[in-house]
């Protein structure tokens, strides 16, 4: 695909690192320092304003599979990508901050008027709250997502010093019927059973292990890992549009939700909008205000103001007062692994929630990208083409660090093993590196 992002910050540049050794992509910005940024990536910076058409057109945007605008500026954004699709980009794409944008876009009185000038929008406010939302209502749980319609969860738990599995060798591990082992997360290291050490790979705490499981093992498996926990109780620090979203998510849930925000103003609004949650006008940092409200009841925190220091203060404190799960905003990705270092326990970027959504969207032909491990293993979908009829799943050609995961048939969904013989028309999950998804894609396109 050839791609043009419009802005070097760090979404554009994000963007970038995922697509570059797989696509043709040009950058456009207007500080010349981006060049020097993206210097190992293979991509064409051009020096560069994203709303001037000339510069548009140096770019390529004419033939441009997808344009991208990641700038800084929500106008910029939605000037240059309404141009960019008027130059002949196939497809238009934007991110924007501002809820009205977004809501104003949404509008079908909106897309009446400016029909497909703009194809996709990504709100990284709404897709950080959408995975907190997903992985807080899970005790124990690191990360999950839905795959396949609901008919498979994929989930990550993290050993601890106490865990049963601690020191244990993988394939000593025996895992309910329904429940697939995909890997072991290790230090950003992502080890499966197609790399050689993983027979002898031990369990250490602090590992990461990352399954897929059909709804009815899920419980099971949980119950490994979380016993009979539930979670009835969450704080969030926080009242700007994440931490609104969070707590309307989780009223619906009926969790009991107590919201601390620091602004009377933005308090009222939460107050009328949110019934049910008790909104709390303070400091999150404030201990004697977490412990007055009983913060060491609480089955949750999440920590989602927009200044990075006070989340990772908030989480901190948090965590001294004993909750088991603490789920934290972080603006910068490179400070990701910083946050994880001190011990908090789910450190998300809204950057990166969104960026994976991009990369979801923009698929090679017949792939459809389901999920993220670790920002190098993709879990995607494919449909076995005629010629792959009867073939059974050990006889596939697939790259080196590429494995089945599932085969739906219709409603039915199995676990994939090596015999499991394919059907033309199936649908199968797969696990695979990242610069293996085009090459999986050419191997099921039906000729």
């Amino acid at each position: 695909m050839y791609i043009v992002i419009a802005g070097g910050g760090d979404i554009g540049t994000l963007i970038a690192q995922s697509l570059h050794e797989n696509h043709d992509v040009v950058v456009i910005d207007r500080n010349p320092s981006v060049a020097e940024r993206m210097a190992a990536l293979d991509v064409r910076v051009l020096a560069g304003n994203a709303t001037d058409p000339e510069s548009l057109r140096e770019a390529g945007v004419d033939h441009a599979d997808a344009f991208i605008a990641t700038t800084n500026s929500d106008e910029v954004n939605l000037i240059a990508a309404m141009l960019a699709k008027g130059l002949g980009a196939a497809q238009s794409l934007t991110f924007l901050g501002k809820a009205y944008y977004v809501e104003v876009l949404t509008d079908p009185r909106t897309m009446e008027i400016l029909g497909t000038r703009i194809d996709r929008v990504f709100w990284p406010q709404r897709a950080l709250a959408k995975e907190v939302l997903e992985v807080v209502l899970i005790p124990k749980a690191l990360d999950t997502e839905l795959l396949a319609g609901g008919r498979l969860r994929l989930i990550e738990y993290m050993i601890d010093v106490e865990s049963s599995y601690a020191h244990r060798l993988v394939p000593d591990l025996d895992w309910p019927r329904g429940v697939k082992l995909l890997g072991v997360l290790r230090e950003g290291q992502f080890v499966t059973p197609l790399d050689e050490d993983f027979r002898d790979l031990v369990i250490e705490p602090g590992d990461h292990l990352v399954f897929v499981t059909t709804p009815e093992a899920f419980p099971v498996l949980h119950a490994l890992f979380a016993g009979r926990e539930q979670v009835r109780r969450v704080f969030i620090v926080g009242g700007g549009t994440v931490g609104y979203m969070i707590a309307k998510g989780l009223r619906e849930t009926r969790v009991e939700v107590v919201l601390i925000e620091q602004d009377p103003e933005r308090c009222e609004f939460l107050s009328e909008e949110l019934s049910g949650v008790l909104v709390i006008q303070g400091d999150g940092t404030d201990l004697s205000l977490l412990e007055q409200e009983g913060i060491e009841d609480a089955d949750a925190m999440i920590a989602v103001t927009d200044n990075d220091e006070k989340n990772l203060l908030v989480s901190l404190l948090a965590k001294q007062l004993g909750v088991e799960k603490v789920v934290t905003r972080v603006s910068r990705s490179e400070t990701r692994t910083l946050f994880e270092r001190v011990g908090v326990d789910i450190p998300l970027t809204p950057r990166q929630a969104a960026v994976r959504e991009v990369l979801a969207h923009l698929n090679p032909e017949g792939v459809e990208r389901i999920a993220l491990i670790e920002d190098s293993v993709e879990v995607i979908e494919v449909r076995v083409p005629p010629e792959l009829d009867g073939r059974r799943v050990a006889e596939l050609e697939l790259p080196p660090h590429t494995t089945v995961v599932a085969a739906m048939r219709g409603w039915r969904v199995v676990l994939a093993a090596r015999e499991l013989q394919l059907k033309a028309g199936d649908e199968l999950i797969l696990m695979a590196a990242r610069e293996e998804v085009a090459h999986v894609a050419e191997l099921f396109k039906t000729s």
